[in-house]
């Protein structure tokens, strides 16, 4: 009840802020991705990214997709948006280059959410002259109120359209493989978790330059795989921060000082994760608060057993038996998400863990000793009854044995 109560209660002050940013954008699985995860990069053969430079021009744009579609690739996604029409010579050439294959997705946005929370009202950020020909998904990353990128919608409802439309990477995945969108959309959650598999090494990244370089050949690379078009430079010295956000793979889990990974990685990690089935498996509300309610009793009867034996070194022992609970349910945490991608959430258990020390004082000498109710209510349950082993005693004479116990037959007829 106290912590339902301080939860309620929401500090807004400026002078907050900088440390509420920073816990807003710190999770605890933030230290496996940074320090536990597996150094040695895996690459992954079935997707491609591909750097077009920024700003693309969209004469190049139609280069490099006749190029890719020469050799073979399966389904190219467009992480650009076109948000309005050029030149009307070059947009029909590149709607024509679009054209030549059928799996092909462009970027565009869901915007003006309504009143519900459920709805948009339309989307944006590509033109009606590409829109109306080819397969789109919206980019539109969440935030929770956090700079970190953690979490994706698989679909969002659009007032202006009538089919639900997919994400950018869903309905990448959905062209490459689609019963792993089946899988997806049968989890039935409004948004998912990204599990991050790792950075843009894992993949293959091409420049638009070498896609044009007509010595090059790089039909072995492309074909049959999802090809990303989008912005990422291949120079490791030359970063510059467009469509560049913070992900828990930051090696400064707290207090990030710069983006570290680009939107066409990120888009890259979400369909690596539809297509591998690992999702991130969180424990239903019920569960959670059982589980919580549980350590939490727990702790209140250990604390008050120590308070009540020893209330000398009271403090000094609960302090660091408080300080192990804590430093144990990291470890756990740790694991769960490192092996199993199972995510707890343990802001309750350590808040129980932080107010048991002086809720059992103030329980003890504050309420109970004012409620007489209270006082009648014994600390434990009472003991079961012993069982009562009969002892002889020194006045009772123990009974000689009859002369015939003990002889045989031969021998009693041998007495008599």
């Amino acid at each position: 009840m106290l912590i339902g109560l301080l939860d309620l209660i929401r500090i807004n002050f400026h002078f907050l802020n900088p440390f509420n940013e920073t816990i807003r954008d710190y999770e605890i699985t933030d230290i496996v991705y940074s320090r536990l995860r597996d150094k040695k990069v895996k690459k992954d053969d079935r997707i491609v990214l591909v750097n077009a430079g920024f700003p693309p021009s969209r004469d190049t744009i139609r280069m490099i997709l006749d190029r890719i579609i020469d050799d073979g690739a399966k389904v190219i996604a467009l992480d650009i948006t076109f948000e309005e029409r050029k030149n009307f010579k070059i947009d029909s050439m590149l709607l024509q280059s679009m054209g030549r294959i059928e799996n092909v997705v462009l970027a565009n946005k869901v915007s003006g959410l309504e009143e519900d929370g459920i709805t948009f009202k339309f989307q944006e950020a590509c033109d009606t002259f590409f829109a109306n020909h080819i397969t789109t998904g919206f980019i539109n990353f969440i935030d929770h109120d956090s700079s970190t990128i953690r979490y994706f919608s698989p679909r969002e409802k659009v007032e202006e359209s009538e089919e639900v439309c997919m994400a950018f990477a869903v309905r990448t995945a959905s062209l490459y493989e689609p019963a792993a969108v089946e899988r997806l959309f049968k989890r039935n959650k409004d948004f998912e978790e990204i599990y991050y598999t790792g950075d843009e090494n894992q993949f293959t990244l091409l420049d638009f330059k070498d896609i044009l370089d007509v010595n090059q050949n790089h039909k072995t690379t492309l074909a049959d795989k999802i090809v990303l078009i989008g912005f990422h430079p291949t120079s490791p010295t030359i970063r510059p921060v467009i469509d560049k956000h913070y992900t828990p793979l930051n090696p400064l889990y707290t207090g990030h000082n710069s983006q570290d990974m680009y939107g066409m990685v990120i888009h890259a990690n979400i369909i690596l994760m539809i297509l591998d089935n690992t999702y991130i498996y969180e424990f239903p509300f019920w569960i959670n608060l059982l589980l919580t309610s549980v350590f939490c009793y727990f702790n209140v009867h250990l604390f008050y057993q120590i308070f009540r034996r020893v209330s000398l070194p009271f403090q000094f022992i609960t302090r660091f038996l408080q300080l192990g609970e804590i430093i144990l349910l990291f470890f756990i945490v740790a694991i769960l998400f490192h092996y199993y991608r199972i995510k707890m959430d343990m802001a309750y258990w350590i808040s129980a863990l932080l107010l048991t020390f002086d809720a059992v004082k103030f329980y003890d000498n504050g309420i109970r000793k004012r409620f007489k109710i209270l006082i009648n209510i014994p600390y434990t349950l009472p003991p079961a009854p012993k069982r009562i082993k009969r002892v002889e005693t020194a006045n009772e004479t123990p009974k000689e044995p009859s002369p015939d116990a003990g002889t045989t037959p031969a021998q009693q007829s041998d007495s008599k």
